[in-house]
């Protein structure tokens, strides 16, 4: 690997380019899900939470409509994640947990991703239809940030800030908003955290990263790829880098302990199992399947290769998303079955790995003159 230590240091002034027309092309897709969702449910913007139409799931969707004083456009069987966020916006603090979090599968699971469901209910302070709302909206701004980040990301190594479609047209990022699910705004600002750290903002960084492992827990695996890569290019331990987001995580999963229970019987968390188990479980069902096996073969195939371009051309955001390897070799059949829900798993792969292939370094001639950071505040 080459020495990470000799490689420029991050810029408080990093080269920046027109992403004016990004921003509006990201702007425009994210509208556009959400007006598709509308038009396919009929003008229902409760379509886009996927509240689920199956008799196992009466009660809560019952229960949402109750709330809502109407009925609500579903779908089939369970529907899906952003059924239970908005659940969670209702009482995001968890004061009256037998209100609405009693109607949550796996309350305490779902309960770790906090910061969704209190940005689009606004703390809680929001009438139920305007969270339906807010779902989209804050998705939509998610959206425009995060490609904003890629973007300037990809400059920063050699690329084009066009390679900032690499997290707009990621295919997890897309089913995610599809699904009104937090993974959008969990890696956006687990971008916005690593080019707060190559800009050498490091306050900065880590409030994004507090934000993004409250957004989406299994994101402290990214930081822990960011944080290995600050101690080879610093040799300096990142304790603060890496532990006051992971100790935000820890307190608010503290919390929502005390203040929720598990219904008896229930497995809280259902996507982890043995090493390779889900994979190998999946595969026959693949077979069956084309459009599955094409993606997740794709996959598959991309994590090798981004392990081989973060040793070739090291950099913050190739090191956070290998991490997704270990996430993706522990992954139940649940997850993996289906592309729709491995792609939103990882999608920090996909994009790491498009940003570091499509993007050419440059040498430290090459680059602005930087000065030297440590790992503290700036």
């Amino acid at each position: 690997m080459p020495d990470l230590s000799a490689l420029p240091r991050p810029t408080t002034e990093p080269e920046t380019r027109n992403e004016r027309p990004l921003v509006l092309v990201s702007l425009i897709v994210g509208v556009m899900i959400l007006l598709a969702s509308l038009l396919y449910h009929d003008g229902d913007i409760a379509g886009l939470a996927k509240f689920g139409g199956g008799e196992t799931v009466a009660e809560r969707t019952a229960h949402v409509e109750d709330v809502l004083g109407r009925e609500v456009a579903t779908v089939d069987l369970l529907g899906h994640d952003g059924s239970m966020f908005f659940l969670q916006a209702l009482d995001p603090f968890y004061l009256s947990p037998e209100e609405h979090a009693v109607h949550l599968d796996r309350p305490v699971y779902r309960a770790q991703r906090m910061l969704y469901p209190v940005l689009t209910s606004a703390g809680g302070l929001l009438p139920p239809e305007a969270v339906l709302w807010g779902m989209g909206f804050v998705n939509i701004a998610a959206l425009v940030l995060g490609t904003m980040a890629a973007g300037r990301l990809a400059t920063r190594y050699g690329g084009s800030h066009w390679l900032g479609l690499a997290f707009l047209v990621n295919p997890g990022i897309i089913f995610e908003m599809d699904i009104s699910g937090g993974g959008v705004l969990a890696f956006a600002a687990a971008l916005w955290g690593t080019l707060m750290l190559e800009e050498g903002k490091h306050r900065h960084a880590i409030g994004w990263f507090v934000a993004a492992v409250l957004a989406r827990e299994v994101m402290l695996l990214y930081l822990a790829g960011v944080c290995v890569y600050r101690l080879l290019q610093t040799r300096r331990i990142p304790w603060l880098l890496g532990g006051i987001p992971a100790l935000s995580a820890a307190a608010w999963a503290g919390y929502i302990r005390l203040r929720l229970e598990s219904p008896e019987g229930v497995n809280e968390v259902q996507e982890f199992g043995p090493p390779f188990g889900g994979l190998l479980d999946s595969i026959e069902h693949w077979f069956n399947s084309p459009i599955d096996l094409a993606v997740s073969a794709g996959i598959i195939i991309v994590m090798p290769l981004l392990v081989v371009r973060a040793w070739q051309r090291p950099n913050p955001l190739a090191f956070g998303s290998v991490g997704f390897i270990l996430l993706a070799v522990l992954m139940t059949r649940q997850v993996w079955w289906h592309f729709i829900n491995n792609t939103r798993a990882l999608a920090p792969l996909i994009t790491a790995y498009v940003i570091t292939t499509f993007s050419e370094p440059r040498s430290p001639s090459e680059s602005p003159r930087t000065r030297d950071v440590v790992d503290a505040p700036s």
